[in-house]
Formats: C-alpha cells, sequence, structure tokens
C-alpha cells in the first residue's frame, strides 16, 4: 500500500463517524424535557387542545359516540415565512382521513369547536364527506391514536414545519 493510501481510506470513515455522531448530538439536543407545556421545542409548532391533553382520550362529543364535532385547538411557534396552513386529523391505527382543511391564514392561532379555521377550506375526508369526521373506530378495537397536525406552507407550498397533537379513542 503506497504511503497516504490508509489515510485517504479511513479519512470517509472518519467523516462518517463524526457526522453520525454530530447527527445523534442534535437530536437528542431537540428532545429536551424539562420545559414547561406551554412551550413548543424550537422549530416546531405547538398544536393544543383545551378539551384534551396530548396523548390523553378525547372526550366523546368530539368522536361519532358524541356530537361528532371537531374540539377546539389552537397552535403557536409558526414558522417565518409562513403564507399558509393545513390542518388534518388522521387516524394513526388505521391509517384515515378524518378532517383536511387547506389554505388557513398564518395569522390564525385557533379554532373554535364544531367550525373551520378562519380562510382554511375544508376537504372530502375518507368517509367521503366535506368536513370533520370523528374518530369512530370498530366497537371493541383498542383505542385508535388520532393526530391533529398543523402544517406551515410556504408560498411555493413547501413544508417549512409541523406539529402535532395526538388524542385516542375507543369504543366499547
Amino acid at each position: 500500500m503506497r504511503p497516504g493510501m490508509r489515510a485517504a481510506y479511513i479519512s470517509p470513515v472518519t467523516r462518517w463517524a463524526g457526522g453520525l455522531i454530530a447527527c445523534g448530538v442534535t437530536i437528542l439536543a431537540g428532545c429536551g424535557g424539562g420545559g414547561s407545556s406551554e412551550s413548543a421545542p424550537s422549530g416546531h409548532i405547538a398544536v393544543r387542545s383545551p378539551a384534551f391533553a396530548d396523548g390523553r382520550t378525547m372526550p366523546t362529543a368530539y368522536t361519532c359516540s358524541g356530537k361528532n364535532v371537531s374540539p377546539p385547538l389552537s397552535w403557536s411557534h409558526l414558522p417565518s415565512g409562513t403564507a399558509r396552513l393545513q390542518l388534518r386529523m388522521n387516524d394513526l391505527t388505521a391509517h384515515f382521513l378524518h378532517w383536511s382543511v387547506t389554505g388557513i391564514d398564518p395569522g390564525t392561532h385557533a379554532v373554535a369547536a364544531g367550525r373551520t379555521p378562519d380562510g382554511g377550506k375544508a376537504a372530502k375526508n375518507d368517509f367521503g364527506k366535506v368536513g370533520y369526521g370523528g374518530p369512530c373506530p370498530p366497537e371493541g378495537d383498542d383505542p385508535h391514536r388520532y393526530a391533529f397536525t398543523v402544517v406551515a406552507l410556504d408560498r411555493a407550498g413547501k413544508v417549512l414545519d409541523r406539529g402535532s397533537l395526538v388524542g385516542t379513542f375507543s369504543r366499547d
């Protein structure tokens, strides 16, 4: 082996390992857990509801077993350059779209129960209807997980950031 060949071989491996360590540090730095419930990790949209906490059971009123209206939601920490927002509710367990609203004004930071956000246009959900369709898992299923996701888009439609609130629901 010529002098310098070994260094040339090790150098890409060293760069790869260094990059892997740097990525791990970056990911771990974003995982902080000591903040208050009112702050969002830097660079992520915070989505909340006064009706239920993240990872908790959704009240029956917002499901097919109740009034079947959308829950009140709020969001904050939108990135600069946000031209419009999207709001979606997906059943993460069944891969089912329950609600999709596009074209939401970026100055809108909340929506009341049973309403469509300002400037938003509701699209067809997987029930085949336009608007909100509440959680309605098969009776006897384990709780399904429902993600309310707010997506910030720039003028070209590029995703700038997103954030989610997850609720659970099951029917006995």
